[in-house]
């Protein structure tokens, strides 16, 4: 295949370390990639330079993967496989209701990145499929001025009301705090933003006592929030990694590997003072990055361990939080690389 009969796949990813992975195996599998960092780079480089494909993550800075497909539906057909953490059928109804054509969990490996690639790119721009539609969990009476959750009537005060009811609207979308300020006082302009954080708690623990099998509302990393359904993880600890272990590594990252790992390393401390200063939502960013980049270097216990810590990270005791970052220091610490010759035609599903 010559460079210019090269498919072009635009990756959208703010973390230079995952992204670098992902650019070197799709180049390895004979594909042009371009590099964005932010979500509201994205349109204006499709309009110019339309790709042959997508790759798009959902925690971007500047605008969410989801409103950034969103945007990319209103002139484009270009296939988009969305990259996220979040693994739920809600998140996958979500990602496909916007206009993705695939949707790919972290933590993931670089084999099966390029399938998923190769067979969006053969396969070519298909509608989503349609879906049933189903009874709300939470649902707003407008008329009678009351939100209903598992049968019950919430008991809301009137900002608690509006502010729930201006999500309820919109499900997805994500508001900033100003905006939510504005539509949930008469008079905003002598109340601080925070005051929303303070009805965001009211609100997650009223739900959460009438249905905890769900989570509704969910922190965007320096954005906001949005409302979205979403089934809970098992409650369960997340796999513990074994302080021993081998893993194995493709061969031609070995020059990388040093790097690498002293940038998680890096990492690995930011979130711990992050969750010192009970700073959640650096927490749940820090995590998602790790669990993602830990994955596509093979780092398999690793990724899945920083992947609960994001599930978590939110809601989770901050000691038992402490307890599973130390247990993946112990692992990383001790754990053997062993560097092996892998393939690089990567047919897997051709």
């Amino acid at each position: 295949m010559t460079a210019a009969a090269s498919p072009l796949v635009l990756v959208v990813e703010d973390d230079t370390t995952i992204a670098d992975v992902q650019i070197h195996h799709l180049q390895a599998a004979g594909m042009r990639v371009h590099h964005l960092a932010r979500g509201d780079a994205v349109e204006a480089f499709v309009r110019a330079t339309p790709p042959d494909l997508v790759i798009l993550d959902v925690m971007l800075p500047g605008l969410d993967g989801t409103d950034v497909c969103r945007a990319l539906r209103r002139f484009s057909h270009v296939p988009v496989i969305m990259v996220t953490s979040r693994c739920h059928e809600a998140d996958r109804l979500l990602g496909f209701d916007v206009g993705a054509d695939d949707y790919i969990a972290k933590p993931f490996s670089p084999r099966e990145l390029v399938a998923r690639a190769r067979v969006a790119l053969r396969r070519g721009h298909a509608p989503p499929p349609a879906t049933a539609p189903r009874p709300a969990l939470v649902q707003w009476d407008a008329a009678r001025e009351r939100v209903v959750c598992a049968g019950q009537v919430m008991d809301l005060t009137p900002h608690e009301y509006r502010l729930l009811t201006v999500m309820l609207s919109q499900p997805g979308r994500i508001f900033s705090r100003a905006a939510l300020l504005e539509r949930s006082y008469d008079d905003p302009g002598g109340v601080f933003e925070r005051a929303v954080d303070s009805h965001v708690k009211n609100l997650r623990r009223k739900l959460a006592a009438l249905l905890p099998t769900h989570s509704f509302i969910h922190s965007v990393y320096a954005l906001g929030y949005r409302y979205e359904p979403i089934e809970n993880s098992a409650s369960a600890p997340p796999p513990s990694p074994s302080p021993a272990g081998v893993v194995e590594i493709s061969s031609d990252l070995r020059t990388r590997l040093p790097g690498f790992m002293a940038s998680r390393h890096e990492a690995l401390a930011e979130l711990k003072q992050a969750l010192a200063a009970e700073q959640r939502e650096v927490v749940v960013r820090i995590a998602h990055r790790l669990a993602g980049s830990f994955a596509l270097y093979g780092f398999k216990d690793a990724a899945r361990a920083c992947h609960r810590i994001e599930a978590e990270g939110a809601s989770a005791p901050r000691h038992r939080l402490e307890v599973w970052l130390d247990k993946l220091s112990l692992h990383l610490a001790k754990v053997q690389v062993r560097f092996v010759d892998v393939e690089t035609d990567f047919g897997l599903l051709d």
